[in-house]
């Protein structure tokens, strides 16, 4: 009797279908009331052969077998159900996948995601959203995405999403090549300043390490992250450095090489970057920028020189005149 199940909480014994698809009422007998039960034992034997052979029972076991069967052949409506919201799951996957691709894509390539327009169909509308509709064409569940796009529905097309998705890529890539650096415990930083067009400060963070792949060995260079820097002393950008290795993970304790331009705030012997740096791990040894040393020896000797002054000053004064003017420019060139 596999309809018959019994509570060690409330020591009596249960009527499973009837529990489930019998309807209740005064009549009902113990054995199918879930808060009571049967726990007659001397008149067990007896009652239980009653009840199976009951016509309320004998509904309530068809019901439960024939639901069973319904979910294990999937011809119910629940398992229906369960089709459509399977169906309507993977939809939105391969939908994801294909804004996903076109995001990287567009990445990978250096090219600008948006225009003047936010809306799919418009000449106006950018890179991203004119290739999502390229790739409408040979993708019909895409296709009907973007026919059912309105205003207020959902449609991953927005800039806010695209924004939220580079922001997840970045943070995955960023993350899989800090856990690379963490593996090989060892490794050297550079770090350099530079105005964006923005006319902001910022510090570009790159680490080198050695890394190992089936014995082999090849040094990595990777670009971690631009930090916008508000601080130009040898202190402050110190501090903002230290900050940022501790929020990457990153144990001042394992650097053992750095580089940073010549300036005073970045190589100065006693109060910049490298000196402040080296008071924590002596093990984190200074090479300063051969090109950056290299420039500031070509300006100062051309600077000790009046006639190497006085002929770069013509040459600058030439170039001024010529590409200031188009047709100035065509007769350079001619």
């Amino acid at each position: 009797r596999k309809w018959l199940m019994y509570s060690e909480t409330q020591r009596a014994v249960f009527c499973f279908p009837c529990m489930l698809f019998g309807k209740k009422s005064p009549s009902t007998p113990n054995i199918a009331n879930p808060k009571r039960g049967f726990s007659d034992w001397k008149h067990l034997n007896p009652r239980i052969g009653e009840h199976e052979n009951s016509p309320e029972h004998c509904q309530s076991y068809l019901s439960w077998r024939s639901f069973e069967m319904n979910i294990k052949h999937g011809t119910g409506i629940d398992s229906g159900l369960q089709r459509t919201v399977s169906a309507e799951k993977e939809k939105w996957r391969t939908i994801l996948k294909i804004i996903l691709d076109a995001i990287i894509f567009c990445a990978k390539n250096n090219l600008a995601l948006r225009d003047s327009s936010d809306i799919i169909g418009q000449s106006n509308s950018g890179i991203f959203l004119n290739l999502l509709e390229m790739i409408s064409h040979y993708n019909p569940e895409l296709a009907v995405h973007i026919s059912n796009h309105k205003k207020g529905r959902v449609s991953y097309f927005s800039p806010a999403i695209q924004n939220e998705f580079i922001n997840l890529l970045g943070n995955t890539v960023r993350q899989e090549l800090i856990s690379r650096i963490k593996e090989t415990k060892y490794y050297s930083i550079i770090f350099d300043c530079t105005p964006d067009t923005a006319h902001k400060e910022q510090l570009c963070e790159i680490i080198r390490y050695v890394r190992t792949v089936d014995g082999q060995c090849s040094v990595e260079e990777s670009f971690i992250d631009f930090i916008n820097m508000t601080e130009k002393t040898g202190s402050g950008l110190a501090s903002e450095i230290e900050q940022k290795l501790s929020n990457d993970g990153l144990d001042k304790a394992n650097i053992h090489g750095q580089g940073y331009d010549n300036g005073a705030n970045m190589a100065g012997k006693y109060s910049g970057m490298q000196a402040r740096l080296k008071q924590v791990n002596n093990y984190a040894r200074f090479v300063p920028c051969a090109t950056h040393s290299l420039n500031l020896v070509g300006v100062h000797a051309a600077g000790s020189s009046v006639d190497m002054v006085s002929f770069f000053g013509t040459i600058q004064r030439l170039f001024n005149f010529f590409v200031s003017s188009t047709s100035r420019w065509e007769i350079l060139t001619n």
